[in-house]
């Protein structure tokens, strides 16, 4: 079985070692396992990626129209994956907003939450919005947002929660109980979230 996770977002939030804690949860899992990460100029905050393929899949790129599940961790770079998602895929967004040095004397001109919702369900998206942020500075861990966000897929993409969890203490071995408080939350929101849709449409 294949699924194709595309992260997005820019340096500094973590995209890289999410996409490295995917992978490595893959292998645990005896699967085949694909992954690609793109930094650029990531360490000044400028954009950075990873795609994760899991299973029967041949090269590390996910082509278009074929990612299972895609997480965009700065709202305007997730525009870059609209041609990327699959049909009925699903769409991680987080409410963040990092202006380049263009927009931040014209903040008006950063795209608007609902523009960004109407493209991705124009492209056929199933949306699920979190403010990842928050929750992390909540945990006391500010940068544990994607740890929040791994919570979220974890649920999301039904993976294994036990093992996902101790490929998470390999990956980050310090502020153990604090990224163990972020994933948590972050897994309870999505649950909750996914049984409140489930009833409203029983």
């Amino acid at each position: 079985m294949e699924n194709n996770f595309y992260l997005i977002g820019v340096g500094g939030q973590g995209v890289i070692s999410l996409g490295q804690i995917l992978a490595d949860y893959a292998l645990e899992e005896g699967e085949r396992v694909k992954f690609f990460k793109e930094v650029g100029m990531a360490q000044r905050g400028g954009p950075a990626h990873s795609e994760v393929r899991m299973g029967e899949v041949f090269g590390s790129r996910i082509p278009p129209l074929s990612a299972d599940l895609v997480v965009v961790m700065e709202l305007a770079e997730g525009l870059k994956t609209l041609e990327l998602v699959k049909p009925g895929g699903m769409v991680i967004l987080n409410k963040k907003k990092i202006y380049p040095l263009d927009l931040m004397v014209h903040p008006e001109k950063y795209p608007k939450e609902e523009e960004i919702a109407y493209l991705f369900e124009e492209a056929g998206a199933r949306l699920f919005w979190i403010d990842a942020g928050e929750i992390a500075n909540e945990v006391g861990l500010p940068l544990a947002e994607n740890i929040v966000l791994l919570g979220v897929i974890t649920y999301l993409a039904s993976l294994d929660k036990e093992i996902i969890l101790a490929v998470l203490k390999k990956n980050i071995p310090y502020e153990v109980e604090k990224n163990m408080a972020a994933f948590d939350r972050g897994y309870k929101i999505a649950e909750e979230n996914i049984a409140e849709k489930e009833k409203g449409e029983a």
